[in-house]
């Protein structure tokens, strides 16, 4: 496998595993939320995340020929990072509204994964994927402002 084709490959299973890691995130803080809206939210994006991951393996069990990225796709490949820095702080905050803070920034730095990655995939099928999971991450960060601002 080529360079490119194996940084992707590891970029799309470090992605797998930190939707895993989110939703776990998320279910443990749940169980230990008082508010019901922020339990609520909380419960809710876990098993969104879990679908996200679902979505991730089913495109890296495909086997995509990643080697199609073309010029441009290694290029973008070299610049995209997955960081979980974000994932570790909702692990370790208490607080109802700084975990829900930290959840926010969590969404909000998946969103810019999976438009990383459909600026990688651009031209192929899984571009529409990478879109529609950005889309949903970015939905998820404002149904978390929204409970914020009623907290």
């Amino acid at each position: 496998m080529e360079a490119t084709s194996r940084r992707i490959v590891n970029a799309l299973k470090t992605a797998v595993r930190r939707e895993e890691r989110t939703s776990a995130a998320y279910v443990s803080k749940a169980k230990k939320m008082r508010d019901p809206a922020a339990k609520k939210v909380l419960e809710t994006l876990a098993r969104q995340e879990i679908g996200h991951a679902n979505k991730l393996l089913k495109v890296l069990n495909k086997g995509s020929d990643l080697e199609m990225l073309g010029k441009k796709g290694q290029k973008l490949a070299g610049e995209l990072r997955v960081l979980n820095d974000d994932v570790r702080q909702i692990e370790n905050s208490t607080e109802a509204v700084k975990v829900l803070r930290k959840a926010a920034k969590a969404e909000e730095n998946s969103g810019r994964l999976y438009r990383s990655l459909e600026k990688i995939y651009k031209g192929l099928d899984v571009a529409d994927l990478f879109a529609k999971l950005a889309e949903e991450e970015e939905k998820h960060k404002e149904k978390i402002d929204k409970v914020l601002a009623r907290l």
